[in-house]
């Protein structure tokens, strides 16, 4: 029987309009009703985590949200947080310089904003984009894992755009780097060349990359959360569709892939599911009930 459902968030529980879906969202209510508890592991902040962890009810039933690939977790139902690991300044000063010489925009991130470097070419698709959509004024000119421009302000409203990591002013939790994913894959190995060592970089979505501290992952706290709680690996399920969801897989006897995930992810996981887009989470939970 299990006692938790561990899902990541952008591909796996959210839809394409960044939403749980009506039978997904139920089912996982009842569940709770059960006594099983969710755990939603992102890399987002929570911040951008607590909206959803208030419809799912967990602030009554309990659960955890693990934030920012497993830098910080935070209990909805008694509003605690533990942050274990930030990034200063100067510790992220020679990557984030280095990712200014290419074409991807990257994105300095703490709880509630970000340090944004635009490359050139990507502010012409930009303004193109602002133009056919007829955007207002206001609207932030941040990428997303999906598109080149997203409004983050329901997490991130400080956002500040940069030259370089001279103007990175505070410590971080992560770096985030948005492109088309052909680019994008030539930045992951060039980047896993230069500084694999000192940082654990993550093919999150076909067009985000992911750069956090070294040696932390969301598999990392969920293997203590597992013990902390006492599950065992039979207990717990998870669901992902990036490469920084891999490191759970290991952690539990059902790991399931999404369907819309790349190979490299489908690979590591005991199961594959439908996609984000076909209630996989639900179709794969009642395989075994």
């Amino acid at each position: 029987m299990l006692k938790a459902i561990v899902m990541d968030m952008d591909g796996t529980l959210l839809n394409e309009k960044n939403e749980i879906s009506p039978r997904t969202l139920e089912y996982l209510k009842e569940q709770e009703k059960k006594g099983v508890k969710l755990v939603l592991a992102s890399g987002r902040s929570y911040t951008r985590l607590l909206p959803y962890a208030k419809e799912l009810e967990m602030d009554r039933y309990g659960g955890w949200l693990i934030e920012v690939d497993g830098i910080a977790v935070y209990d909805p139902k008694t509003n605690e947080r533990t942050k274990f690991r930030v990034m200063q300044p100067e510790e992220i000063k020679d990557v984030f310089n280095w990712l200014t010489t290419t074409t991807a925009e990257s994105q300095a991130m703490f709880d509630d904003g970000c340090f944004d470097f635009i490359p050139d070419h990507a502010w012409k698709i930009k303004e193109q984009i602002r133009k056919e959509q007829n955007l207002p004024d206001d609207f932030p000119w941040t990428a997303g894992p999906w598109d080149w421009l997203t409004d983050f302000r329901n997490g991130y409203p400080n956002i500040t755009y940069v030259k370089s990591a001279d103007e990175i002013s505070r410590p971080i939790n992560k770096i985030q780097l948005m492109n088309d994913e052909k680019p994008l894959e030539t930045i992951y190995d060039q980047l896993q060349e230069k500084f694999g060592d000192r940082f654990s970089i993550y093919r999150t979505t076909p067009r985000q990359l992911e750069i956090l501290p070294y040696g932390y992952s969301k598999g990392k706290a969920v293997a203590n959360l597992m013990k902390n709680q006492n599950w065992k690996r039979d207990e717990v399920a998870v669901f992902g569709d990036g490469e920084n969801d891999v490191a759970m897989f290991e952690e539990t006897d059902y790991s399931f892939a999404m369907g819309n995930a790349k190979d490299y992810v489908k690979e590591k996981a005991r199961f594959v599911c439908p996609s984000n887009k076909e209630d996989g989470i639900v179709q794969a939970l009642v395989s075994l009930e």
